[in-house]
Parts: structure tokens; sequence; C-alpha cells
């Protein structure tokens, strides 16, 4: 096969980066509807049958954020050196076991421990593949290319607030973490058999891309040290202000449902269909705001995205008792939403050296992993304490503030590109 796709008797064949693509999709599907689809829509039932407290439900989030936290930024490191192909194949083992074994949870200990579990293969998902993906589309595709695989977070999760209500009511909340554990693990084969890490090993050039992209890729470019990447200013705006969005973000993710149904006195049915709102309208947000900024640029994006979320935020409180005022902010924050992490991985590629988009992208999920951590415990124990998630959520579109305020101290992504361009020829070589 040539590099284009086409074979010796001309006719033309399908380009194996929409191969990279939907396999990525439905990976990233299935570990989106365990790590933020599942939570969610079982965590009222959890804390029922299990007798916990709405922080201690938090706790159990924050055990997965903290294995999370802990092997993320070093998922990034690792891709660059060994490939996505073997990370996230082998990492699918851990993310199925963890979801199977949550099925099987008995109290605090057990359910912090086994969601604990998830976290590590999470951890090997998406920083991995957003990598591969940006190896396998040229610069003016990557952005659409990763604006479709975010789409599978609002698929994973959208799917799980209409489809795990049902099978928590008709059988058992442990029943839905057994088949999304069941999936997990099947993603072992499926990675395993279908990924491949770099377009010139199949003979390719990224699909809409350039010879000279493939040469960029080529493994024996020069090596950029982590050092070179933590001393930079723009990492650091980009990795706190991340933090802050991610804070306020869970906040209200982590506990919409809860918000509705415990606090709001919504039916469960009803108030799952939170969920389902915000992700399914994520999906053309993170397409859209993505093909956006491939033309109004990464800086002017993510402003905008950032600069709106606290008041999408703002407006679900507004919103009171009313089920469709609660929809609408819903799905606006879902808009927003959905850009996010496309964002920071586009901010990894246009902000720093090539050779090292992986490990950039990894230490910047550092910021994700530490909001992650003290945000559904924070969260809960407010709520806890005040009797209303009202405070919690204020708290949470305060930080959203904060992490628009950071941006605003960005410069735009050329830096870097005129480093890189006074190396001589022969040091990439």
């Amino acid at each position: 096969m040539g590099r284009h796709g086409m074979d010796r008797k001309g006719f033309i064949r399908l380009h194996w980066s929409w191969v990279i693509l939907g396999t990525s999709f439905i990976t990233l599907f299935i570990n989106y509807s365990i790590r933020i689809g599942a939570y969610p829509v079982l965590l009222p039932e959890m804390l029922k049958d299990l007798q916990l407290t709405k922080a201690q439900g938090g706790m159990i989030k924050s055990a997965y954020s903290v294995t999370y936290l802990l092997f993320s930024p070093f998922m990034g490191w690792l891709t660059d050196r060994v490939g996505g192909k073997r990370v996230i194949s082998a990492f699918c083992l851990l993310l199925g076991s963890g979801a199977f074994l949550m099925g099987k949870a008995e109290n605090l200990v057990t359910s912090t421990l086994f969601f604990g579990i998830v976290g590590i293969g999470a951890a090997a998902m998406w920083v991995p593949a957003a990598t591969l993906i940006q190896k396998w589309f040229g610069m003016k595709k990557r952005g659409l290319a990763l604006g479709i695989i975010s789409a599978s977070s609002g698929v994973g999760s959208g799917l799980m607030g209409l489809l795990l209500p049902a099978i928590a009511i008709e059988y058992s909340w442990r029943v839905g973490w057994s088949i999304l554990g069941f999936a997990g693990l099947s993603l072992f084969l499926l990675n395993g058999l279908l990924l491949r890490d770099r377009p010139e090993d199949m003979n390719l050039i990224p699909w809409g891309g350039t010879l000279e992209e493939t040469r960029e890729n080529d493994g024996s470019s020069r090596r950029v040290g982590l050092f070179e990447i933590l001393k930079q200013s723009q990492f650091w705006i980009i990795g706190i202000s991340y933090f802050f969005i991610c804070y306020g973000s869970y906040a209200l993710m982590d506990f919409v449902v809860t918000y509705g149904r415990i606090e709001l006195n919504i039916p469960y049915g009803i108030a799952s269909l939170f969920i389902s709102v915000s992700a399914f309208i994520g999906i053309p947000g993170g397409i859209l705001m993505m093909i956006w900024s491939g033309h109004i640029g990464t800086r002017k994006s993510i402003k905008i995205i950032y600069g709106l979320m606290p008041f999408s935020i703002l407006s679900i409180m507004a919103g009171g008792g009313h089920v469709y005022l609660l929809m609408a902010g819903v799905g606006w924050f879902g808009f927003l939403y959905g850009a996010v992490f496309p964002m920071v991985a586009a901010c990894a590629r246009d902000y720093f050296p090539r050779e090292a988009t992986g490990t950039a992208f990894g230490f910047l999920t550092f910021f994700y992993g530490a909001a992650s951590v003290i945000s559904p415990v924070l969260t809960g124990y407010l709520a806890d304490v005040t009797g209303t998630f009202r405070w919690s959520f204020s708290l949470g579109a305060f930080a959203a503030m904060l992490g628009f305020l950071l941006t605003t101290f960005l410069r735009e992504p050329q830096h870097y590109r005129k480093k890189e361009e006074r190396v001589p020829p022969a040091a990439l070589a």
C-alpha cells in the first residue's frame, strides 16, 4: 500500500488513520461510560444500599482520582517511549477489572479500593489515545479528529444516563458495574489487534498531512527533557487554569444527579437525564468548538470556553426545581464541557515541542487529577454540612472563573515554534 492509502492496482483503500480513530473512539466510549457515566448515575443507589454519606460518596471518586493523578503524568511519557498501542492495551485490563469489582463492593473500603483500580486503568486511555491521534492526522485535521474522539465522552456518559437507571431499578446497580467491567476487559483484544503507533510503520503519511509531518513524527527526532517543559511559564498557566476548570466541572458533574434526586426531589429517572443531556449536547460542543479553534486559534478558543463555564454552572443553580430550566443550564454546561479536554490536548501540541506532546499532555493531566481528588470530597462535605449543594456549586463556579482569568495571561503559541525553527535540520534528522 502506498503512502496515501492506495494499493498497486490504483484502488483507494481506507486510510488506517480512520481505523485508529474508530478504535480510539470505542475505547474512550467505554472508558468514559465507566469513569464519568456510571459513577454519578449509580451513586444515589450505592449511597442508599451501602449506607454511605455524601462525603463518603465523594471519597469513592477521590480514590479513583488519586490513582489517576499518580499514573497519568507518566502515561504520556510512556507513550512517547514505547507507543500508545502497548500502553492502552495493557491498562484496559485494569480498567475492566476495577469496574467489574465495583459490582462486588460491600462497603466504603472495598468501593474506594476497586474504583482506585479503575483510576489506574483510566489513566492510560485519554492521554495516549489523544497523543496517538495527533500522530495519525495532519495539522489541519487534528482539531476535527480530537473533536470526534472527545464525543466519546458524551456518547458514553449520555447512554449511561439512559440505560443504567433502568438496569439499577430492574436488577441492581451491581449489574450495571459488572456489564461495564466485561466491556472494559474486551478492549484488550480490540486495541491489541487494530492500533498502530506511527503512520510510517505502514508506509503512510498522516491523513490530511504531508511528508514533512511524517518526518516530524519520526522517533529519531531530538528528545525533549521534562525540565524543558516544566520551566515554561505557559505550562503552569495552562495547568493551573485546567485545575480550576476541572474543579468547577466535577463539583457539578459528580453530584448533579444526586442534587436533583435528593435535594430537589426530582424522580430518579428524570434526574439521571441531566447526565444524558449534558453528555449528548457535549458531542456537537466538542466537535464544533475544536473545528472553530482551527480558525481562531487555540488561545482564543480556550479563553471563550473557560470564560463561559462559570455562568453555565450558575444557570443550573438559578433553575431551582424547574426541570426544563435545569435541563437548559445542564445543556449549556455540557456544550462547553465537551470541548475542555480536547482543547487541553491541542494546547499540549501547540505550546510544546512535537517530540514531547505525550509527556506535556500527561503532566498537564496531573492538574486534572488533583482537581478530581479535591472536588468530590469538598463538594460532598459542604453539602453535608450546609444541607444543600448550592454552596458547593457556587464554589465550583468561582473556581471556573479563576481558571478563565489565568488564561488571559496565555501568549500565542508561537514561541516554541520559533525556537524549533532555529534548530539546524541536521539536529532533527
